[in-house]
């Protein structure tokens, strides 16, 4: 009986525990500012996508940095993502893999960077994309 006690402790506390990291507010990139699902990082001279970007984020303003490069982490995990601002960067590159946890992506803007090409399949499994 003894036995069947600890596991009943431990199993509400990781009840609990799921159901406040799903409602707890996330932290918000540091320079960002953060309002609901959108985050806005525009303009903060920032030389890569920030870590830390909450999970249910479907906004995400990047416009106006210093980006050169766009890795296959770094939105990673945001299934949540509509739209994603990477205007008037320097992205010169973006890693094949890059956008494939963004099912949700309705819109991409990518204008005013240095892009020349784009990986093979960079697009894949962003069926909802419906403006780039």
């Amino acid at each position: 009986m003894r036995g069947v006690g600890w596991q009943m402790l431990s199993l509400s506390l990781g009840l609990v525990l799921a159901i406040l990291n799903k409602v707890a507010p996330q932290a918000c990139p540091a320079q960002c500012s953060c309002s609901g699902s959108t985050v806005d990082c525009h303009g903060l001279a920032l030389r890569s996508v920030p870590r830390n970007i909450p999970r249910n984020t479907e906004r995400l303003d990047l416009n106006g940095n210093n980006i050169t490069r766009i890795t296959k982490t770094d939105f990673a995990g945001l299934r949540h993502l509509r739209v994603l601002q990477l205007m008037e960067n320097k992205i010169s590159t973006i890693e094949r893999g890059a956008f494939q946890d963004l099912k949700e992506l309705e819109r991409l803007r990518l204008n005013r960077n240095h892009l020349q090409l784009f990986p093979e399949l960079l697009f894949l499994g962003t069926a909802k994309l419906y403006r780039l």
